[in-house]
């Protein structure tokens, strides 16, 4: 069917925004707008995509899969813009990029050079940057919805390659009133830790639970902020990379808890398919981030 990729592009809207009033500030038309887009779109298509009702807002199962399938058509489209203008030798298109929560404050943290070296060259490139958790990340890459990632190393994945980036210290803390707060750098042994309250990481659970197995878990976060906001309440210990912290223990909130047996370290990677076509953007992109870890030499730090 010929479909309107204007419609397309509602519809992606609409359900990365999780209903038609998020989506009015992104495609700046009116509800009532979206809404006859919508109705046009599912005409076409010839299904509902989504439900609207007192239940909110939710796509349909034949919906979610043609979001998957807009999402990639949509992808290509963009690379075949990005293609074109490689013949014309000039970079264009656009460049999905993602990344988890709480990188900016690591003293390696590459990004930002890369973004504004790649910037400082003549291009026409538009770039997009989603934060999210790595899972999502994950799929995102292999579904060829992002052509890149930042996440920290779990495990080797078929159809992902890996570039290390950077390493991240991760400590146990507690916020003021805690009774382990402000202990100093004596050792505190296991078995006292774990007789505290301890928040669990459902984006590492497992690992959590295999590293920690005594730990009496009793908070759950989804998030590095998330994870913040309960230390910083007193009531929990937690782990939080050194640089996330850093700010909050020189202000007297959080305290570092001095256990070899709860820290560790954390290797985050950039990610990029194995099986899609890259533009040329994503290319000259990746040959700066190598450029750039290369000069302050974090790769070394990730052999280990």
């Amino acid at each position: 069917m010929d479909i309107d990729l204007r419609l397309l592009r509602v519809f992606v809207a609409v359900a990365e925004g999780g209903g038609y009033t998020a989506a009015q500030s992104t495609l700046n038309i009116s509800s009532s707008t979206i809404s006859l887009h919508m109705s046009d779109l599912e005409k076409r298509i010839g299904f509902r995509l989504c439900e609207r009702g007192r239940h909110g807002f939710s796509l349909t199962e034949r919906g979610k899969v043609a979001y998957d399938e807009i999402r990639r058509i949509l992808g290509s489209l963009d690379d075949f813009t990005g293609r074109m203008a490689e013949l014309r030798k000039r970079l264009a298109g656009k460049l999905h990029l993602g990344m988890v929560d709480c990188l900016s404050t690591h003293p390696n943290f590459p990004l930002v050079t890369v973004i504004r070296r790649f910037n400082e060259l003549d291009n026409d490139v538009h770039i997009e940057l989603a934060v999210a958790p790595r899972a999502d990340i994950e799929r995102a890459v292999l579904g060829g919805h992002l052509h890149a990632g930042i996440v920290p190393f779990i495990r080797t994945i078929n159809g992902l390659d890996f570039r290390p980036v950077l390493r991240e210290r991760h400590q146990l803390f507690c916020g003021v009133g805690h009774p382990l707060f402000g202990l100093g750098e004596s050792s505190v042994p296991a078995h006292e830790i774990t007789e505290h309250d301890f928040v669990l990481r459902a984006y590492t659970e497992q690992f959590d639970l295999s590293r920690f197995p005594r730990a009496r878990a009793s908070a759950t976060v989804f998030s590095m902020e998330a994870m913040l906001i309960l230390l910083l309440s007193g009531g929990y210990l937690g782990l939080l990379p050194d640089h996330v912290a850093r700010e909050w223990v020189d202000r007297g909130k959080l305290s570092r808890v001095p256990s070899d047996d709860f820290e560790y370290d954390s290797r985050h990677m950039l990610i990029t398919s194995t099986s899609a076509k890259s533009p040329a953007a994503i290319n000259v992109f990746l040959s700066i981030l190598d450029e750039t870890i290369a000069g302050t030499g974090s790769a070394q730090t990730m052999t280990g």
